[in-house]
């Protein structure tokens, strides 16, 4: 009998995941939907953005040139999407839906992270609930800031670095799907790797990292941050130093986070010495 009654709570998970599973899905589709909807906007205020001289970032680059007295660093105007070719006949297809989906996650991601966190409030206790609104709004946060730091520095000065270096006098030619996989790539992968704060923080709630580990393998970090940098960048070094230098800064803030969290622990073990 207990055998079943096991059973049947591990089916009851199962199901239970499922259903979040389903509305998380349907969220995706939903967004999706409003992705294509406003199509026409996404691709030219968003999408290709970037590409063009007169995006945010390249303006900022030049008034901080400006003040520093080196002069602007983007003088001449350009616009690299009107130079993005397709060579696959099925190329602007799966690119547009493609780039309609990510978007369409990109966006849904709130609700994503608040059914997962539905799924395992039940598992936690009491004192760890009451932090469930901090926690959500800290991953939607770091998630986020990752995403706007990779299309407003690491997409626009990659692309326009990597398509104006000529070292050979042959030009470039970019295929639209290449572009495309570029863009979901960066913007993905960052908004996954600015989570580091808060894995490092569930990671010490339960005991597998301590901060002590986390300073003794600071070294070693380091060389893994360069891996992670150059896995998810273009290959060359300027983007990988654009990556590197917010992963180490995120990798330091876990190490703050990871000594609060493991001295509020030994604070907690203490007081419940002392009561026993």
């Amino acid at each position: 009998m207990a055998k079943n009654k096991t059973n049947m709570s591990f089916l009851s998970h199962i199901g239970e995941l499922r259903g979040h599973l389903t509305r998380s899905i349907l969220a995706i589709i939903v967004t999706s939907l409003i992705v294509t909807y406003f199509w026409d906007e996404l691709v030219q205020d968003v999408i290709m953005a970037p590409l063009k001289s007169n995006f945010p970032t390249f303006g900022v680059f030049n008034r901080f040139g400006e003040f520093t007295g080196f002069g602007k660093i983007y003088t001449e105007s350009f616009d690299i999407s009107k130079e993005l070719t397709n060579l696959n006949p099925s190329g602007q297809i799966t690119s547009q839906f493609f780039s309609i989906i990510v978007c369409g996650i990109i966006l849904a991601i709130p609700y994503i992270i608040y059914e997962l966190w539905r799924f395992v409030q039940p598992a936690l206790k009491e004192t760890e609930r009451k932090y469930a609104g901090f926690t959500i709004l800290s991953i939607i946060f770091f998630f986020v800031m990752g995403v706007l730091f990779s299309y407003f520095m690491l997409l626009p000065l990659c692309t326009q670095f990597l398509f104006t270096y000529d070292p050979f006098g042959v030009g470039n030619t970019w295929t639209l799907p290449s572009y495309i996989d570029l863009f979901v790539q960066l913007l993905l992968s960052m908004g996954v790797m600015f989570l580091m704060p808060i894995f490092v923080y569930f990671l010490t709630v339960i005991g597998i990292l301590t901060p002590k580990f986390l300073k003794d393998y600071r070294k070693h970090a380091f060389i893994v941050v360069l891996v992670i940098a150059a896995a998810i960048t273009p290959n060359d070094v300027y983007s990988m130093i654009l990556v590197t230098i917010p992963l180490w800064f995120l990798y330091e803030l876990s190490v703050v986070v990871s000594t609060s969290v493991y001295k509020k622990q030994l604070k907690r073990k203490s007081s419940e010495l002392t009561n026993n």
